[in-house]
């Protein structure tokens, strides 16, 4: 009887163990379950983004600029004011700057432009009697054609200029006839213009404890190498960001002073573009010279204000390779240049605008991690062959 009784006993054990789930089932129904809730919190997350994008991308260029700006105002907090105080007096010299770059540029830029459609016609017949012979030669030796009809060019150039440059009181009084006629566009445009220093302005305030939260957030274990990490990424984009808007700022500078004095029309504007443009190695010489030599060819034709066009730009060039980009900037970002030019060609062909603006930044965190991933792993007992 009692043998009778284990055996069902044990044959009850061996059903139910036949019956109940392996630990390796439940595992991969776990996974499965998991994967499941990832895809749905994914695909909120999505919808979320979409419908909120505009508020996000202005916080997101808000945060860009607190963080831009976080060096500066630690320098003024370092006076002995508070950081509040640090950040307006921040702020109304970035005031200043813009109220001046508006009274004094923006002005004589509006008024080149005028000059210059005033003129155009002139300019460009002088221009086609300079390089007609030479399109001709060119046409007749290689047998091609130059669609280029400069007289239908000269025609169309005054009415292009004048779009460039439309006139401020006309387009005044089209901004206050929206508003007025209670314009929904034109409503949220200037509520979001006026939210963007808003946003920048609490962001920077409290910006140590935004970074103090963040960093909480990461499991303790990973808080050191996080910290290391990161603080190498800001040391190299700040420096980096920093050091080149100085650099394009100045080259501006060199490059309107220099066109200024070699009188060529759109001087400022020229000058200006190329400082700009800077950002993006080559292009601003490339674009700006090209234009530069352009219009002295339509203003003075071939004689010396040509090369004196040309050597401005080249000199900037050499201003910026021997003095600016060494001092102000050094190997801060820590990249070769044809790694930056590659990282710019892949970012604009992937999100235009905005992977040309993100692409050194991501390409000098990406290396960042890189480096301490590679550390780890020459430091291992694989690859060490213990």
């Amino acid at each position: 009887m009692f043998r009778r009784s284990a055996h069902v006993g044990a044959g009850a054990q061996v059903l139910r163990s036949r019956l109940a789930p392996s630990p390796r089932s439940l595992r991969g129904s776990a996974g499965r379950s998991y994967l499941g809730w990832g895809l749905v919190g994914a695909g909120v997350l999505a919808g979320f983004l979409y419908l909120t994008w505009s508020v996000i991308s202005m916080l997101f260029a808000a945060a860009v600029f607190a963080w831009l700006l976080d060096g500066p105002v630690r320098a003024v907090e370092r006076r002995g004011v508070s950081r509040q105080t640090a950040c307006f007096v921040v702020g109304l010299g970035l005031l200043a700057a813009g109220a001046g770059v508006v009274v004094l540029i923006v002005p004589r830029v509006v008024g080149q432009v005028a000059e210059l459609s005033t003129n155009i016609v002139p300019y460009v017949q002088r221009l086609s009697d300079n390089i007609g012979p030479w399109v001709a030669v060119a046409e007749a030796r290689l047998g091609i054609h130059v669609p280029v009809d400069m007289n239908e060019l000269g025609q169309e150039l005054p009415s292009l200029l004048k779009k460039i440059s439309p006139d401020v009181r006309a387009r005044v009084q089209e901004w206050l006839q929206t508003a007025a006629q209670g314009s929904l566009s034109f409503v949220l445009s200037m509520l979001s213009l006026s939210l963007l220093p808003l946003f920048t302005f609490y962001l920077l305030r409290d910006w140590p404890e935004l970074l103090a939260g963040v960093e909480g957030l990461v499991p303790e274990k990973l808080r050191a190498t996080v910290r290391t990490m990161s603080s190498q990424i800001d040391e190299r984009l700040a420096g980096f960001v920093r050091g080149q808007l100085t650099v394009a700022m100045v080259l501006g500078v060199v490059y309107s002073s220099g066109l200024l004095a070699c009188g060529i029309d759109l001087a400022i504007t020229v000058g200006m573009l190329g400082g700009a443009l800077f950002l993006v190695p080559y292009l601003g010489t490339l674009v700006a010279g090209g234009l530069a030599v352009v219009l002295a060819l339509m203003e003075f034709g071939l004689d010396w204000h040509v090369v004196a066009a040309a050597a401005v730009f080249v000199a900037g060039q050499l201003i910026e390779g021997t003095f600016l980009t060494p001092w102000l900037v050094g190997d801060r970002v820590g990249l070769h240049p044809m790694i930056v030019m590659v990282a710019l060609v892949v970012g604009g062909n992937l999100l235009g605008i905005w992977g040309l603006v993100l692409a050194v930044p991501v390409t000098a965190a990406l290396a960042v991690v890189g480096g301490h991933l590679l550390a780890r792993w020459k430091s291992s007992r694989t690859y060490r062959g213990a």
